[in-house]
């Protein structure tokens, strides 16, 4: 009793009062570690896992005491009137992020004067440091604020992953609401734009393909997960029940997506696990496979205890067809009616198709997984089967599970997991910032503090997720509404000594080159009319075909329009009632002999060579395998390469038609070039280069009419924005 009184008079309040209570009343108040106290509930101060509650002790003393400290029942009793709306969120974390820069800068202003009289540094390494010092202490100081086309641009690749239309453009920027930076947050997270931008961030963390198996063999499609993460997304729905359906689904991919996880390292039941707790706990246990982890606390018996958690579940079931005989048949059928070579006994498409109808996620009772045969410490013998057991977090009671599987799904999941929702706001927060809180992402250490960029930031972040109902929609609607996200970006590049020390704190979000798939997805928005209307579909006609009865199949028309409908699965439609039309071999979204569909809705990787890969998109090989380095082949690619010589100039692409023969003065035309192509309007030197540039072309003596010359020279003021660095970086 005594302790809890010091606690609460020590207490101090630094927050806004947001809510006050009518139940002002004395009560009963309990603190988390079971002490007790009479207190009248006055209100509270702060939001998330800063807040506060207001108590007024019976001396007419108000104090504050942390929310998070109280016991459960006390937390429900006062949740009803904290704040939980983005505005509050936000201001907590730009209060957070403040508070470290302060922190930070008096530290290294304190370092600074006394770095003279350092006995232990020569005069050299006294002027480095003097240096890295004036320098950080430049990066502990918040940016100004972005003009709204910055923010604007930067939202719009951050959460539709692609820069906005003109139309989009002027609306926003013309738009006189005070909250119009809100409003279009909201508008964003509710787009199909999103869910194909964060498509593209999850088929790299989960190393989604065309091909679903890793080996990339065999005829097993995707589309159906595909989708079912696209849908996911789109249904906000919360990560935690994501993730536990990936880890527990039963079943073929074309009827229950999700199991297209467990299938994806199909045969390779110990690296699933490896990235298993790399995707979903930020933590890098592969090398304990074979050996005690140099680094971490995890042995090599404590991966094998994990790994058969997942010990029962095989990717094929035994079925009483006898595929083999069917294929045979079928292929006899073609091979009678000529369409097939002579003495052929099996039609290779046919066999890998029906090779893949075997596929099938199931629990066996069967645990597979046991001590490798030349396992040498002394805490278990070689070939000896483990019984599923976690190395951290809860303890986990097989008992109360079905199957181990899902048991290691409920302990990964569970918000007491110390590593499960760090890991999820940590990726989320690097995708809007550039930089994570811990670096890197895929190595969480058993200890945060000391290792995280801001601490008590990344903690509040956790439990905000946790509050949220581990909805990345909401994330992002409070996170995107801070000052901080807000600010421009900072410019100094983070020192890998500053990341590894977590010592920087986000002046700003870090200056981004935009991925292979923002900056593809940013010239779909200015060739094509809809960049977001073409959409990938074929879940529902794979799951057709997947399931006809092959026994059926008699004729040669039969069995040729099965597998010609196999071969056209996973179409583009337009999104609006439109022709159905094929991925490859057709014309969809095609301007200037390129395809111009968004990332998401193409195959997926694309192959070496194309405009994406060159750029860096992910093989989906390994985990976020994507990269945003520059090369001379890019520079070749934008300066002579076919989108930016033929497809953005093509008299086919949108914004060329729109400005060629739309409406407007020459001036009003480069306006509309530069807001679509930057987001924002030229300075006025720029409009004088611009215009003279248009005049060059207007002018020639080529043999063309002057709508030949026109398109021609609004093409060559697009090429030279395109090329520009503004145009490939997040400001």
């Amino acid at each position: 009793m005594k302790l809890l009184h010091q606690h609460l008079l020590t207490a101090v309040g630094v927050l806004t009062v947001f809510a006050v209570s009518a139940r002002a009343e004395m009560r009963e108040w309990t603190s988390s570690d079971g002490k007790k106290l009479e207190a009248e509930f006055v209100g509270t101060e702060g939001a998330g896992a800063s807040a506060m509650v207001k108590l007024k002790l019976a001396n007419g003393t108000t104090v504050n005491y942390p929310v998070a400290k109280l016991s459960a029942d006390d937390r429900v009793f006062v949740k009803s009137s904290l704040p939980d709306d983005p505005a509050a969120l936000a201001s907590e974390i730009d209060k957070l992020v403040l508070n470290k820069m302060k922190e930070s800068y008096y530290g290294l202003r304190d370092e600074l004067a006394s770095l003279a009289q350092d006995q232990n540094l020569s005069n050299a390494d006294k002027a480095k440091r003097k240096a890295e010092i004036e320098r950080e202490m430049k990066m502990c100081v918040p940016n100004k604020m972005t003009s709204d086309s910055q923010f604007m641009r930067r939202i719009y690749l951050d959460i539709a992953g692609r820069i906005p239309t003109y139309a989009e453009a002027s609306r926003f920027l013309e738009s006189r609401s005070p909250d119009k930076r809100a409003d279009l947050i909201n508008e964003l997270l509710d787009t199909e734009a999103f869910a194909m931008r964060m498509f593209n961030f999850f088929s790299d963390l989960l190393r989604v393909r065309d091909r679903l198996v890793m080996g990339g063999g065999g005829q097993l499609k995707a589309i159906s997960y595909m989708e079912y993460i696209k849908q996911s997304i789109k249904d906000d729905k919360p990560f935690d029940k994501f993730v536990r359906e990936l880890l527990t689904a039963e079943g073929t991919v074309w009827d229950n997506p999700a199991s297209a996880y467990m299938v994806t390292d199909q045969g390779m039941r110990l690296c699933n696990l490896s990235n298993t707790f790399t995707v979903f706990l930020g933590t890098e246990i592969t090398c304990a496979q074979c050996h005690d982890h140099p680094f971490e606390q995890v042995k090599q018996i404590d991966f094998y205890r994990m790994a058969s958690f997942m010990g029962e579940y095989e990717t094929n079931k035994r079925s009483n067809l006898n595929y083999r005989a069917e294929v045979e048949r079928m292929s006899k059928v073609l091979l009678d009616a000529g369409k097939l070579r002579p003495n052929t006994v099996f039609d290779n498409q046919l066999n890998l198709i029906l090779g893949t109808m075997r596929t099938n996620v199931n629990d066996t009772g069967n645990q597979r997984v046991a001590l490798p045969h030349d396992y040498k410490y002394d805490n278990g013998e070689p070939n000896q089967k483990v019984r599923p057991a976690a190395y951290f977090g809860d303890t986990v009671n097989l008992e109360k599970h079905a199957t181990p599987r899902a048991a290691f799904a409920e302990w990964l999941t569970s918000p007491g997991n110390p590593r499960f929702t760090v890991n999820l706001v940590n990726r989320l927060w690097k995708l809007a910032f550039g930089l994570g809180q811990i670096e890197p992402v895929d190595n969480i250490p058993g200890h945060l503090d000391g290792q995280a960029q801001n601490y008590e930031l990344l903690k509040f972040l956790e439990q905000m997720m946790v509050d949220q109902n581990y909805s990345i929609k909401d994330f992002f609607r409070v996170v995107c509404n801070t000052n901080t996200y807000q600010q421009k970006a900072e410019e100094l590049s983070p020192t890998l000594t500053q990341i590894d020390s977590g010592a920087y704190h986000f002046p700003g979000p870090i200056l981004r080159r935009m991925s292979a798939e923002q900056i593809w997805d940013s010239m779909v928005t200015l060739t094509t009319a809809n960049p977001d209307g073409m959409v990938r579909r074929g879940a529902e006609k794979y799951r057709e075909l997947m399931n006809t009865d092959i026994t059926t199949l008699k004729t040669v028309e039969q069995i040729e329009s099965f597998k010609m409908q196999f071969r056209q699965i996973g179409s583009l439609s337009s999104g609006e009632g439109g022709d159905s039309m094929m991925m490859m071999g057709r014309d969809a979204g095609r301007i200037g002999g390129e395809q111009m569909v968004r990332a998401s809705e193409m195959p997926v990787p694309m192959p070496p060579g194309h405009f994406l890969r060159m750029f860096g998109q992910s093989d989906k090989t390994l985990i976020e395998n994507q990269t945003t380095h520059g090369s001379t082949p890019q520079v070749m690619a934008l300066l002579n390469g076919s989108i930016t010589n033929k497809v953005l100039t093509s008299p086919d692409a949108y914004l060329i038609k729109e400005i060629a023969y739309g409406d407007g003065k020459k001036g009003d035309k480069i306006d509309k070039i530069f807001l679509s192509v930057l987001g924002r309007y030229p300075y006025p030197h720029e409009k004088r280069a611009a215009a003279s540039g248009l005049r060059a072309r207007n002018d020639g003596d080529e043999p063309r009419s002057d709508e030949e010359k026109e398109i021609a020279a609004i093409g060559d003021v697009i090429w030279a924005l395109v090329n520009t660095r503004e145009f490939l970086f997040i400001q």
